[in-house]
């Protein structure tokens, strides 16, 4: 611990400054909340919003030719969505009432990624982890991979016409490095606004968790989009020492 030696007629501006670090803490606290709820169950519900509607129509404009079965895969899809909200609500309400909510290991959020991925695409991804089975440092960090891997695989599954797609997880002591590759069509991340690419808004987030995120790609592929997240540990509050 760092020992800060101040004089006796120091204690308001001691008092104010740490009136100030908890107001900060409790800032990006919030922040991370809100962004757990954006990036978890929102993604969810958005996702079956859209689902509906688009099943909606189908089934206005063409049920002579939707078969049962169909409508009955979507509808699993669907409810398979609705679940994941509801695995992520109930992770938030943990956090918000116990602080130390059950973090899932990587392995486990990165196969329910990839599980949902195919549900919308028939290439299936070839998924390394390394170490296999381990787990993030907070569950804003668990969220947040979690949010980088769906975003990466929803691009290649609606946008890349891929025929192989490689995922990556690999964590050391200097950080979490995820990593998700593909040989589809590409695109010139410069000419596309960033307001308009789906990843562009985890730059903030995985920033607010001391990370980076970098996509790059070309016209004609490859597309690789890694986040980098820096480990987490507890900072230790220095000790002050009022001088007499």
């Amino acid at each position: 611990m760092d020992e800060v030696s101040v004089s006796a007629s120091a204690p308001q501006e001691i008092v104010r400054k740490r009136a100030n670090s908890e107001v900060e803490r409790l800032r990006r606290r919030l922040m991370r909340l809100a962004f757990d709820v954006h990036d978890g169950p929102m993604q969810s519900l958005t996702a079956v919003g859209y689902g509906l509607h688009h099943l909606h129509r189908e089934l206005v404009e063409g049920p002579a030719t939707l078969e049962s079965a169909a409508v009955s895969a979507k509808v699993a899809e669907l409810i398979a969505e609705l679940r994941t909200a509801e695995d992520d609500l109930r992770g938030l309400i943990s956090l918000l009432e116990h602080g130390s909510p059950e973090i899932d290991t990587v392995d486990v959020i990165a196969a329910g990624e990839v599980a949902r991925f195919g549900r919308y695409s028939s290439v299936g991804p070839e998924l390394t982890i390394d170490p296999p089975h381990f787990q993030p440092d907070t569950h804003s960090q668990a969220i947040a991979i979690r949010s980088v891997l769906r975003e990466a695989l929803n691009n290649v599954a609606r946008h890349a016409n891929a025929g192989t797609v490689l995922v990556r997880i690999h964590a050391g002591p200097a950080g979490v490095l995820v990593e998700v590759a593909d040989d589809g069509d590409g695109f010139d991340p410069g000419a596309v606004p960033a307001s308009s690419l789906g990843l562009a808004s985890m730059r903030e987030r995985v920033g607010l968790l001391g990370g980076s995120l970098d996509i790059l790609s070309k016209p004609g592929g490859p597309t690789v989009v890694t986040a980098l997240f820096e480990r987490w540990q507890h900072e230790a509050d220095p000790i002050v020492v009022l001088a007499s």
